[in-house]
Formats: structure tokens, sequence, C-alpha cells
């Protein structure tokens, strides 16, 4: 190999080596800490986080509708037992003559 190929070799390797100084540079900047990529998970997780509790809000929401809805057959029901009691009859048998 002559002179001048080794250094066209060499400045081609001293390029290669810079760039992927470079690239490792960039990738340390993205993933340290404070980089982009950490960035880009927190406002990711933030985001997640306030849908989340919007959600856990409109559960409860509905939880509690649903519990006053319950609440309002169980009355509803009771009131039915009393008025078929009262047109049969059935609730003044004692229980031996039901059978």
């Amino acid at each position: 190999m002559s002179e001048a190929e080794q250094n066209k070799y060499i400045n081609q390797l001293r390029r290669q080596l810079v760039n992927a100084v470079e690239r490792i540079k960039t990738l340390e900047l993205d993933l340290e800490p404070e980089g982009r990529i950490t960035e880009a998970f927190d406002a990711m997780e933030r985001h997640i986080d306030e849908k989340f509790a919007a959600v856990d809000e409109k559960f409860a929401a509905i939880d509690k509708r649903f519990d006053r809805l319950e609440h309002q057959f169980n009355r509803l029901q009771a009131k039915i037992e009393v008025v078929l009691e009262a047109i049969t009859g059935l609730g003044d048998w004692p229980e031996d003559e039901l059978l």
C-alpha cells in the first residue's frame, strides 16, 4: 500500500471515528436524565396520568349514579311487594300454610 493510499485510509477512518463520536454524543444527550427522550416519556406519563384521572372521575360519577339507581330499584321493589301482599293477602298467611 502506498503512502497516499495509507493517508487516504487513515483520513477515512478518522472521519468515521469523528462521525461515531458525534453519534454517541447525540445519543448521550437524548438518553441522559434531562435529555429529549426522558422529557418525551415524562410528557407522555403526565398525559396518561391526566387521562386516567379524568376516567377515574367519570367512573366515580357512574358508580354514584348506579348506587342511586340501585337504591331506587330496591325502594320500588319493596313498594311492589307491599302492594302485592295487600292485593293477594299472601303476607298474612303463616309460612307452613304456604307449602
